[in-house]
């Protein structure tokens, strides 16, 4: 079977002096992803619900995904401007490239059948309730859907594997170290950090969708195939919880 070709990448984007560095990049997303939640924190106190009416209201989710959208494009700022700070193209490192999809089109759709096989079990095994999506307004359910299946797959595959992963490959120089430690902190900054006071449950599956996606960035250096497979994951998530 012919290996996959890797497009080309120039050495200064992931090594040299003038690279990104892990500690600056992880810094700066461990404060993002910080405020992000102490958003989410307060907001959840502000709707904090009983257990005779365990659904949360119309306002919450609209509050939560406006907050999230304006989250996204901060952080995404952000990093557009450290990635400028050190001279380098961000278009480049981020390889913006349409004909990775067609190169990776066979681990895209591989990886998408694993994904759905993983979140309809899930689904089935865990048979959450209470999500309150179903009572939602269409004006809400549309910027959830916005915001899950669009917006979140490009901004968190712009950030954390554009960005983040390769601020990587300095610090850590075997593929399975950065592959496994990208998807712990990408799964870590999905744990809402007010989980065991909320009683929310920590979504373990995420770390295998991040680990996925950083395998589908480690092979083509383009956030493209990810951002693919992220949304179609994501997208699937919310017809089963809009279901």
């Amino acid at each position: 079977m012919r290996e996959l070709e890797r497009p080309n990448v120039e050495e200064h984007i992931t090594h040299g002096p003038e690279g990104l560095k892990f500690a600056h990049a992880i810094t700066l997303l461990a404060i993002g992803t910080f405020l992000g939640q102490l958003y989410q924190l307060i907001l959840r106190s502000l709707y904090s619900t009983t257990s005779a009416n365990p659904t949360l209201p119309n306002e919450y989710h609209l509050y939560s995904e406006l907050g999230a959208m304006l989250w996204y494009l901060l952080i995404v700022a952000l990093v557009t401007i450290d990635i400028r700070k050190k001279d380098l193209d961000v278009r480049t490192l981020l390889n913006i490239d349409f004909s990775c999809v067609l190169v990776f089109w066979k681990p895209i759709l591989k990886y998408s059948g694993g994904c759905a096989i993983a979140v309809l079990a899930l689904a089935l095994l865990t048979k959450e309730t209470g999500s309150g999506l179903t009572s939602q307004t269409t004006s809400v359910l549309s910027l959830l859907f916005l915001v899950t299946v669009i917006v979140a797959p490009i901004c968190e595959e712009t950030v954390f594997r554009g960005y983040l992963y390769s601020s990587m490959f300095g610090t850590f120089k075997r593929e399975r170290e950065r592959l496994v430690v990208n998807a712990m902190l990408f799964s870590g900054a999905h744990v809402f950090f007010g989980a065991f006071l909320l009683g929310a449950e920590i979504p373990y599956y995420i770390f295998v969708l991040g680990y996925l996606v950083a395998r589908l960035y480690e092979d083509s250096r383009s956030i493209l195939p990810g951002i693919l497979l992220h949304s179609f994951n994501n997208g699937l998530v919310f017809l089963i919880d809009a279901g």
